[in-house]
């Protein structure tokens, strides 16, 4: 797990959590630490694994372990890491964003092959992720796509459905950003996990911060971060 802190040292805490593939150099990224970091922002990035064979001692515990030592913080992620997200309890985070998070498989994956594969204890990239620039977002670089892995583990898919089966309740001040029309995670899950208050949908594929319509809504996720679900009314 990767950490690295952006912006000003007596900002108040956000915890960003990427998901599966991103790197803290990619454009897109960077432009969303950028937005954050001008807001004022403290940023504790943490730049997930691509090849894991346990949840909560991979994924969960460097997060959970690190954010014990603060009185209060946000919380922002991306996808997988709006999965891993869900779990930290201690201390909840003040108020959480998520972006496109990953609480359920898209169709595409949800297949016999695929289920096949995650029951297999393998720990080695082989199953083809697609991911390229229209299922990201306009914005996304070519050199994004050259670092993006081209192939996922059984075993990372098997954790993640882990996850997926062990969600907590919803917390009701949580605020998702998403794309109905999502090409990698499941929008269906996103819908049913959370009520219509807490969501708004955007359209230009699963990163928002790499989509045509980001300056759309920035300033809303910047709000949701201040003032949790309250910002939406």
């Amino acid at each position: 797990m990767r950490r690295e802190l952006f912006g000003p040292e007596d900002g108040p805490d956000l915890v960003v959590i990427l998901g599966w593939g991103n790197e803290f150099e990619f454009e897109t990224v960077q432009w969303l630490l950028d937005q954050l970091t001008d807001a004022g922002y403290r940023v504790h990035g943490f730049q997930i694994p691509t090849v894991v064979t346990d949840f909560e001692e991979e994924w969960l515990a460097p997060v959970a372990e690190y954010v014990a030592d603060f009185d209060e913080y946000r919380l922002l992620t991306h996808s997988t890491g709006g999965l891993i997200g869900e779990f930290l309890d201690d201390p909840e985070p003040v108020h959480k964003v998520h972006l496109s998070p990953w609480w359920g498989f898209h169709d595409d994956l949800d297949n016999p092959v695929v289920n096949l594969a995650m029951k297999l204890p393998l720990a080695k990239p082989i199953l083809p992720a697609g991911i390229d620039k229209e299922s990201l977002g306009a914005h996304t670089t070519d050199h994004q796509i050259e670092a993006t892995p081209s192939k996922a583990a059984p075993t990372f898919l098997r954790e993640a459905r882990w996850g997926q089966d062990r969600l907590p309740p919803f917390d009701e001040d949580t605020v998702v950003f998403y794309t109905p029309q999502d090409p990698v995670v499941g929008a269906a899950a996103i819908e049913a996990r959370t009520p219509e208050r807490n969501r708004i949908s955007y359209e230009g594929g699963h990163e928002l911060f790499g989509s045509a319509s980001r300056e759309d809504h920035i300033d809303t996720v910047l709000a949701a971060l201040d003032s949790g679900v309250d910002a939406l009314d």
